[in-house]
């Protein structure tokens, strides 16, 4: 076997197309049928060549009959040096019933051994098959060595169609009985001797024949030939041998012939019926993360007639009177598995393309598990804080949106746990010590967390758990403690022991309002790595708010109002500098706006939400103010800085106020130069 062979046996796990342990011991076997072949064309040569020499256009026509008759080959066995079925028995028997089998046996020989090695495609086997092929000759002829007088006593007799008499019966019928039977137990006696040499397993092997096929081509072979004396008879040629054995020839090609193409639809039906698998798997791609075998195998057998397809954790089944094939292994991490096809001793052999439908479709379920786990992988990634393990913030809100729909009918709960005073940790202890504390929370609520929960990191400080068909809210409001009790324990780092304070408050859907009164309360939640005080912004919405570990809320749109009414806006500034010439050469404004107990509002939601409040005019000339005050100032310590960029969303270019404030500022202070920043564009005004 060649290397690529040998690759895909083992991919396919199926039976090797040889089987052979010893390839040197089939070189013998094959060297021993060839002297025996070699021996009965010696002893047919005499008159073969007498013949030959006499008639050779006669002789070259019927070699030709013999061609057309022995090119039909099928398969028994999946194994390259079992026998094939051929019409070398009913064309043996009409050779001998004419009494011309002498005359051209050695040409029906040669003929043999052609046909079969180019159906093997291999000498040694070709030879192998001949030789089994032309084993049950000798008892044909003893079977019916004197059969040409008794055809022409039944034809003379007109009694083809009558009842059958025992001469009948003794001379003709029987004989033809006995040869069917004895035909395949002979090639199979050969199949056996061969498999035992080359050291097959006898019982694998056995296990690969076809019983509903050896039994339906010998009944065939019998049913080919017991009414030869009937055509004769209605052909009216009488008996002589030249015309019958003519007829005879003419209706074995059309016998041989119409074998060939059962055969061929038959295997233009499996190809069919494998490419029918392989697109019902295609169609059904990309296949379902749970259990995907179960939809391979299922779409297998809708397209499969007469054989099974199942999972199988072992590729060494052993069930009496079924052979297998069995398709690469498969993996899942956890689990090995194969795809398995089981075929009974009526439905044999396996071919070619039921094996192209388990390496297909294996490959295309390995493939689809690999795709689902990097998905999966990656969906995990994606959706898991990296620091507590939870749940991120998108998960929770995809999760509450999917149970709106899900879980219409029942009760479901959100539990938020809030870590107070965490900032206070991190500018006492570090972020590093502030972080352990987190993670450590989140490990403690993640212990008491029910199979029927979920928890998520919604914010920087605060989890949410989200409690799927609630029976009891007494049994929430107590797992709720529980799991708060838990994480208030002291928190053991490397700076000593860290007090932990964690506020908890819990909301349930209810039959009136449904899943809106959750959605209202997440939309207030929103993960940020850094902060657990910033606000939600919900696209351009006034409704904006955020809570604190206390559970009270404030509108973030009312506290930037204020600010910017009573200008208590500060401005943070960030050095731009220039590392070629080694000095800062401009500085960024950072507009900051704080409520009264603190908590910062996002940059970028103070400058979407004073536009949508028309007050971006005034924020920005507020801003100009500010920054002409500070960079008089800067300039004190460092005279060369001049340029300063203020960040603006652009609706204040239309306002014809700004444009007034602006040019009266750079002809009161024309050594500075201020950069209106739209997004990430900074525009430069100069003015001489």
């Amino acid at each position: 076997m060649t290397s690529k062979q040998s690759k895909h046996q083992a991919a396919t796990g199926s039976q090797p197309k040889d089987g052979i342990r010893k390839p040197a011991r089939l070189t013998i076997l094959a060297i021993i049928y060839a002297l025996c072949i070699a021996a009965a064309i010696a002893f047919h040569a005499q008159e073969g060549v007498q013949q030959l020499m006499e008639d050779p256009a006669r002789i070259c026509i019927w070699s030709l009959c013999f061609l057309l008759c022995l090119i039909y080959h099928k398969k028994r066995s999946s194994y390259r040096v079992a026998a094939e079925h051929t019409v070398l028995p009913p064309l043996t028997v009409i050779l001998l019933v004419t009494g011309y089998f002498p005359d051209v046996a050695m040409f029906l020989i040669i003929v043999t051994i052609i046909t079969s090695i180019i159906t093997a495609r291999s000498l040694k086997i070709g030879i192998l098959r001949a030789g089994t092929t032309l084993a049950p000759i000798p008892l044909i002829k003893i079977l019916f060595a004197n059969t040409s007088h008794v055809l022409s006593i039944i034809i003379s007799q007109n009694s083809v169609n009558a009842a059958i008499n025992p001469y009948q019966f003794q001379h003709w019928l029987l004989p033809l009985l006995i040869m069917t039977v004895a035909v395949p137990i002979i090639r199979l006696i050969c199949d056996i001797v061969t498999f035992f040499f080359v050291q097959i397993p006898i019982r694998k092997a056995m296990r690969e024949y076809s019983l509903s096929h050896i039994l339906a081509m010998a009944l065939a072979d019998l049913m080919a030939i017991v009414w030869i004396p009937e055509i004769l008879e209605f052909a009216n040629i009488g008996s002589d041998t030249a015309t019958v054995l003519s007829v005879f020839m003419l209706a074995l090609i059309a016998y041989s012939l119409l074998l060939m193409t059962v055969d061929t639809m038959s295997r233009l039906t499996r190809s069919r019926s494998a490419l029918k698998c392989i697109a019902n798997v295609s169609d059904a791609l990309p296949l379902p993360n749970q259990v995907p075998e179960e939809t391979v195998v299922r779409r297998i057998n809708r397209g499969l007639t007469r054989m099974r397809c199942f999972i199988s954790n072992a590729n060494n089944l052993d069930k009496r009177g079924y052979s297998y094939r069995y398709s690469a292994p498969i993996s899942t991490g956890s689990r090995q598995y194969y795809l398995a096809m089981e075929r009974s001793i009526w439905n044999r052999p396996f071919m070619s393309t039921d094996e192209t439908i388990l390496l297909t479709c294996g490959e295309m379920l390995t493939e689809s598990l690999r795709v689902n786990k990097e998905v999966t992988l990656l969906r995990t990634e994606s959706e898991t804080d990296t620091l507590t393990g939870a749940l991120t913030y998108r998960a929770f809100i995809g999760h509450l949106k999917s149970l709106q729909t899900e879980n219409v009918h029942n009760l479901v709960a959100v539990v938020y746990f809030g870590v107070e005073h965490l900032r206070t940790v991190n500018e006492h202890y570090g972020r590093k010590i502030g972080n352990a504390v987190l993670r450590s929370v989140g490990m403690r609520l993640s212990q008491l967390l029910p199979g029927n929960a979920t928890l998520s990191r919604v914010n920087g400080a605060e989890f949410a758990m989200i409690v799927t068909d609630v029976t009891s809210t007494s049994d929430v409001e107590e797992l709720a403690t529980r799991m708060r009790n838990l994480a208030v324990m002291p928190v053991y780092t490397e700076e000593g022991e860290v007090s932990v304070d964690v506020s908890s408050s819990i909301s349930f859907s209810n039959a009136t309002d449904g899943f809106s009164v959750l959605l209202a309360d997440a939309s207030a939640h929103i993960y940020e790595s850094e902060s657990s005080n910033l606000p939600v912004v919900d696209g351009m919405t006034s409704t904006l708010a955020a809570q604190n570990g206390s559970g009270d809320y404030f509108n973030a749109s009312d506290v930037l109002r204020h600010a910017i009414e009573d200008n208590t806006i500060s401005v943070l500034y960030q050095p731009i500098f220039d590392v070629n010439t080694k000095r800062i050469t401009s500085l960024d404004t950072i507009v900051r706006v704080h409520d009264a107990k603190g908590r910062t509002l996002a940059p970028y939601f103070v400058t979407a939400e004073a536009h949508r409040l028309n007050m971006s005019v005034q924020l920005t000339l507020d801003v100009l103010e500010t920054c002409v005050k500070d960079m008089t100032a800067f300039r004190k310590v460092a005279p060369e800085l001049d340029i300063v960029d203020i960040c603006m969303n652009g609706s204040e270019l239309g306002a014809s106020i700004f444009h007034e404030r602006l040019e009266q500022l750079t002809h009161e202070q024309p050594q500075l130069r201020f950069g209106l920043q739209l997004g990430s564009h900074a525009i430069h005004v100069v003015h001489s």
